[in-house]
């Protein structure tokens, strides 16, 4: 019986310490939140580029997308509807939990969507989420 009151007690103590500690902070010492940077995907939610940036090359996950390795480097406003549609024709072959993943790949891959497969794939991790 007392190990459990003294267990409490502890855990009481805990609690209290750390909710001290963290009101403490003065105001106007958090962090500012940053607009991203001009080449973020749009999936800030999932977006690890620091992470996966600093994987090597082989470590890049394909979806049975090589043929995009073409679009490295390519401003995503010149691409035409026959280029926007080999990006559609992989986005609606993969299930919706491979989105996100497949995102960070491109990111990798140094390949930008095109606006509108951009939207298409950003509901779907929307529609993931909800």
């Amino acid at each position: 019986m007392w190990i459990l009151v003294i267990a409490i007690l502890a855990a009481l103590i805990t609690a209290m310490i750390a909710t001290r500690l963290s009101s403490s902070r003065k105001p106007g010492t958090d962090t500012k939140v940053e607009p991203p940077a001009a080449d973020c995907c749009g999936a800030h939610e999932v977006c690890e580029k620091d992470g996966l940036m600093a994987h090597p090359p082989e470590k890049i996950i394909y979806f049975d997308d090589e043929e995009l390795d073409v679009f490295r480097d390519k401003d995503p406003a010149t691409y035409t509807p026959e280029e926007a549609e080999q990006f559609r024709e992989v986005l609606i072959t993969m299930h919706p939990q491979e989105v996100g993943v497949w995102l960070k790949s491109l990111m990798a891959r140094r390949i930008k969507l095109p606006p509108d497969i951009r939207e298409e794939a950003l509901n779907i991790l929307k529609k993931q989420r909800a």
